[in-house]
């Protein structure tokens, strides 16, 4: 079992399923599959990873994707053979900035230079006009949105010439790599999911606050999760909170605070405690119609060039 939440959330950016089929992929990009990053953290020495956390504090307010990062990059940093060049390295254009490179690994012999880019994501599949939009639960992000900078201009940096210029070795090979992870919540188990998503993609469920939460089995234990347990699932050490708790719990937030807030159900402790099922819980007049308008009009103005 790994030893810390921190190498926990790192094996889980890893190994966990990408969000997007290979084939759902543009020509030319590379997935960075399960499967690949399971065998880079076989490779990784836990307790050196480990000792690049030991000590760092966070200041300002916890934000995922930084933690995300900053945990990718303690791995690539000290994977065997290769070599972390950069990350969150800038692209300009005469004072103008054109993004950054998320991280540029040099793999052994003469493979090219990987450009990763990583996004971990967490969308609403919401049954709207006759079929599924995944959208963000705070409406101001969409997977189309998503997939249209990826694609469209993240990815494609290093085939500019500012993006060249930029690399440290601008003669450089470069194999472009989408790092996508994360989980979709659905309504309904019988939604069918976008056939450009991964099969294996991870799922939850959701709901607005004041519907009833579906349940995995009797007796199961729940617990709210704040962001910085988003990623790895947590074994439940404490008893845990049965469901008629959880729900009164949530009630208090919502009277406080109508915020979307993600749950989790786990077996009992006596049981392994492990995690069963995650829920997002959405405030009751949820979506805002305005602000839902707004994200689809963005949504719409897209070119068609989400892989399909």
């Amino acid at each position: 079992m790994t030893a810390s939440p921190a190498l926990a959330d790192l094996h889980w950016l890893l190994g966990s399923p990408s969000l997007l089929a290979p084939a759902a992929l543009p020509a030319g990009v590379a997935d960075g599959s399960a499967a690949l990053g399971e065998s880079w953290w076989r490779r990784l020495d836990p307790a050196a990873v480990a000792a690049a956390f030991e000590g760092s504090t966070a200041t300002g307010p916890f934000r995922l994707g930084r933690h995300a990062e900053s945990l990718l990059r303690a791995g690539l940093a000290r994977l065997p053979g290769h070599a972390l060049l950069a990350s969150q390295l800038p692209v300009r254009d005469g004072g103008i900035s054109l993004g950054e490179y998320d991280f540029l690994l040099r793999q052994p012999g003469e493979a090219p230079l990987l450009h990763i880019e990583l996004a971990v994501k967490f969308y609403v599949a919401l049954p709207h006009a006759g079929g599924l939009h995944y959208v963000g639960p705070g409406l101001r992000d969409a997977l189309d949105l998503k997939l249209a900078r990826l694609f469209g201009h993240q990815l494609r940096l290093a085939g500019t010439p500012a993006g060249r210029a930029a690399l440290p070795d601008p003669a450089a090979a470069v194999q472009p790599m989408a790092w996508l992870r994360g989980w979709m919540f659905y309504r309904d188990p019988a939604d069918v999911p976008w056939a450009g998503l991964a099969a294996d993609h991870l799922r939850g469920w959701w709901r607005r606050w004041g519907e009833a939460w579906p349940c995995s089995r009797p007796g199961g234990r729940w617990r709210a999760l704040a962001k910085p347990d988003w990623l790895a699932p947590r074994r439940l050490e404490e008893a845990g909170a049965d469901l008629a708790a959880q729900q009164a719990e949530a009630a208090r937030q919502f009277a406080a605070a109508p915020q979307p807030m993600m749950v989790a159900e786990y077996a009992p402790p006596a049981e392994g405690g492990h995690e069963l099922a995650r829920g997002l819980v959405l405030p009751a007049d949820w979506p805002q119609p305005g602000r839902l308008e707004s994200l689809l009009d963005a949504v719409a103005a897209l070119p068609p060039a989400r892989p399909a």
